[in-house]
């Protein structure tokens, strides 16, 4: 007191005013006040009080609280005021009114400063409000810093006066502080919270368990009954209790999805701080980002409004689900299940499996409910309502916070490219002290079609920056489709070749239906355009958008955003090259081979700087890519040889490229393995005699084709001059196999060799990989 009184007695101003708030609420102690509204009159000096006593200036008439706001009625100079203020409890009452005091001692008009103080939002972390578009219609989430038994007991006692439904209080004690607190903090989290949810603070340098356990006495204390963490989903309105979730992140998502319409959740401790220390180090962490992703969480309300469809037997329209599924075997309690129709299995045949599981609802064709205790959303198909979903999801972030949403398509690549362009982006958005781990969502696999992009999609949550998502197809009419789902804010497409001929006809088929994600892109989306091929080159001039470039031709440099000078191989499994953008340019180690992986290389780097990635970030996240499974993965084989897996897929660009990769490379004998090529149509026999003819321009010493088509490979490499010695025909892998065993029993496959197995993913030509590795062992 004395410290602050100075501020008064001796560097007011003669002509100034001590503006001096006293506590409205009754029964707040108002001693300190009144001694320095004595020791301002014993000064003599000019003072304006604030407060809800008669002797104060600015004068509290009535308050009506609410959980979304607080109304006022306040007298100035014997007039009456109204303010509706966003912020909430009685001390920030007695803030405003300090503020209106302080701006009318200053001779500011009074109705300018409501207006002001009606946008005021007050201090980051100090019963601040998570706000989001749906956090109104559902619950209140409030952050505070209240880190001592006193601040805590402060800001539990205001939350509790507001009009509400249930008090929800997530609570921690840090470590390396005084333990003497935290039996203390407990006891008054459970005095005054229905339900306390025990978590980590800042352990720094303690055991977190050791700091939870001091905690606990003083919940029981307080006669809060201890409950296993899957109380939080199943208790009933009114039902008190505690539950220990050691880490923070999960304890507040899983309670904001708890919580439910009326309900308060008050988070303590670190209020607006966007790290935690552990014994391990600081790492980003923001309390408000972790609320945000819980009250995205799907309830019924969502699912109605993003099917537009009622949702039936729904006891609770504000209850939360932790996720959605499509397959009731790895379904977990609580999450959405969309029972798909599909070529081996109809969901609707496991609807009483999932309810048995857990399943927190079920989205159903029209007419195949059952009599199930959950809520249930019928549709007329439930392939589109699994994409209305996704796509509701993903417009719905977008309303509320930034993220790059990026779509890639292409005959050839994009696995590779999306991989690549997801390891820059981790780079951008790396895990540490600004950004959260698992920044950039990316599609696991190759889950790129109807129901595999929706699935990669649906995790999207507020604490993405980006999203990185492979768009497949068969026939025309998918990637529109997947494009209306995912409203990319970029779009590439890395090429156009002769791939599923068996659906789109021709090359001129296949660049229709990829072009269908340029034309179904939003005006403001960015193209990436690969300057090499023509169909896209020819394609692009229909559109306006803006673009980013890429070539490997020399010829093009002038014309293209992004190319590269200087490659070379730096040893079997890896290249070196200079990237530029414009005249600036960064060395770069890419971690495989091929002139097609280059073109991927430059595709995701064009993709990255449309996002925002700076040329050394991307230089950076290409050196940190490595090949996926069975994508050009370099193995030693037996008695010296070099196998390369590249059986992930095939088509006939894909072919020719493996086969020129692997003859830059190899300095002995040359083996070519190759499997069946799918779903090229009707040219599938032409096209299978043509890879022949690769196979012997690439200069292989053998061949081993195997498939259905494996004669017209045959006749192909035959016609193009191999002799017939050193060819074989394989109905089978089984065959392949011993006739590979039978070249190196005769000591005619060995030190230098290169094998190249490659063939499309229905042949599962990696059981040969493994089949010839293990020879090695």
């Amino acid at each position: 007191f004395a410290a602050k009184a100075l501020l008064f007695a001796e560097h007011l101003k003669d002509q100034g005013t001590a503006v001096l708030a006293f506590p409205s609420a009754e029964g707040q102690d108002t001693q300190w006040a009144g001694r320095l509204d004595e020791l301002c009159l014993a000064e003599q000096r000019k003072i304006l009080r604030a407060g809800g006593g008669e002797n104060c200036q600015v004068q509290l008439l009535e308050m009506r609280p609410t959980l979304a706001a607080t109304t006022i009625d306040f007298r100035v100079a014997e007039k009456r005021w109204q303010l509706k203020s966003p912020l909430v409890g009685h001390f920030n009452v007695d803030n405003l009114l300090t503020a209106i005091a302080a701006s009318y001692a200053l001779g500011r008009d009074v109705a300018t400063t409501c207006e002001a103080l009606t946008k005021a939002h007050g201090a980051p972390g100090r019963l601040q409000r998570v706000s989001t578009s749906l956090a109104a219609k559902r619950l209140m989430v409030f952050v505070d810093y209240a880190h001592t038994p006193d601040a805590l007991q402060q800001v539990l006692s205001t939350l509790q006066a507001l009009p509400h439904r249930e008090l929800f209080c997530v609570v921690g004690c840090g470590g390396d502080r005084d333990a003497g607190k935290r039996p203390v903090m407990g006891n008054i989290a459970g005095r005054f919270a229905d339900v306390v949810i025990l978590t980590d603070d800042n352990p720094r340098n303690e055991n977190p368990d050791s700091i939870r356990h001091q905690v606990v006495p003083g919940i029981l204390e307080a006669g809060l009954p201890g409950k296993e963490k899957a109380w939080l989903k199943i208790r009933q309105p009114g039902e008190r209790g505690f539950v220990e979730i050691g880490r923070r992140e999960i304890a507040i998502y899983d309670t904001v999805c708890a919580a439910t319409e009326g309900d308060i959740v008050l988070i303590a401790g670190k209020g607006h701080e966007k790290y935690q220390i552990t014994a391990q180090g600081k790492r980003f962490f923001d309390d408000c980002l972790e609320a945000e992703r819980g009250l995205f969480s799907w309830n019924c309300d969502m699912l109605a409004t993003a099917l537009d469809r009622p949702v039936s037997r729904d006891d609770r329209a504000a209850r939360c689900f932790c996720g959605l599924t499509t397959d009731s075997r790895s379904l977990s309690p609580g999450e959405i299940f969309v029972a798909l129709d599909g070529e081996k299995f109809d969901g609707h045949d496991f609807l009483d499996v999932a309810e048995k599981k857990g399943a927190g609802c079920l989205v159903v064709a029209e007419g195949r409910a059952t009599d199930a205790a959950v809520p249930v959303i019928e549709v007329v198909d439930t392939l589109r309502a699994l994409g209305d979903l996704a796509a509701y999801r993903r417009r719905l972030l977008a309303a509320y916070c930034q993220q790059q949403v990026i779509a890639i398509t292409g005959s050839c690549g994009k696995t590779t490219v999306k991989e690549m362009t997801a390891a820059i982006l981790r780079r951008k958005w790396s895990a540490g002290e600004f950004y959260p781990e698992h920044s950039v969502l990316q599609t696991k696999g190759n889950l790129n079609n109807l129901i595999g992009l929706p699935l990669s999609l649906l995790p999207l949550s507020v604490a993405h920056r980006a999203a990185v998502l492979e768009l497949g197809m068969n026939v025309p009419g998918e990637i529109h489709r997947l494009t209306e789902i995912c409203d990319p804010d970029i779009c590439c497409i890395t090429n156009v070749h002769g791939v599923h001929l068996e659906g789109l006809g021709s090359v001129e088929g296949v660049g229709d239906a990829k072009e269908e994600l340029w034309e179904t892109a939003k005006k403001d989306a960015t193209f990436i355009v690969n300057l090499d091929d023509e169909q896209l080159c020819r394609r692009i001039t229909r559109y306006s958008q803006r673009r980013f470039t890429f070539t490997l031709a020399v010829e093009k440099h002038d014309q293209a955003d992004f190319w590269v000078s200087e490659l070379a191989q730096q040893d079997p499994e890896t290249m070196q090259c200079c990237l530029h953008w414009g005249s600036a340019e960064e060395k770069v180690l890419l971690h495989t081979v091929g002139e097609h992986n280059v073109a991927n290389a430059l595709a995701a780097a064009a993709i990255a700087a449309a996002a925002g990635a700076t040329l050394r970030e991307i230089a950076a996240g290409l050196g940190d890519f490595r090949p996926a499974d069975r994508r050009m993965v370099i193995s030693a084989g037996p008695k010296g040889t070099t196998v390369v897996n590249d059986t992930y897929n095939a088509n006939p660009a894909s072919m020719q490229a493996a086969l020129a990769t692997v003859a830059e490379r190899c300095s002995g004998k040359f083996i070519a393995v190759l499997g069946d090529m799918l779903e090229l149509g009707p040219e599938a026999a032409s096209l299978h005699h043509e890879l022949g003819t690769q196979v012997v321009k690439a200069g292989c010493a053998y061949l081993a084709a195997v498939g259905v088509f494996a004669d017209c490979v045959v006749a192909g490499a035959r016609e193009a001059g191999i002799s017939e010695d050193v060819v074989r025909a394989c109905q089978n892998k089984e065959q392949a196999i011993e006739w590979m065993k039978f070249l190196f029993a005769e000591n005619i496959l060995g030190k230098n060799d290169w094998i190249l197995v490659k063939g499309s993913r229905g042949l599962q030509m990696e059981t040969l990989v493994e089949s010839l590795l293990e020879e090695n062992n």
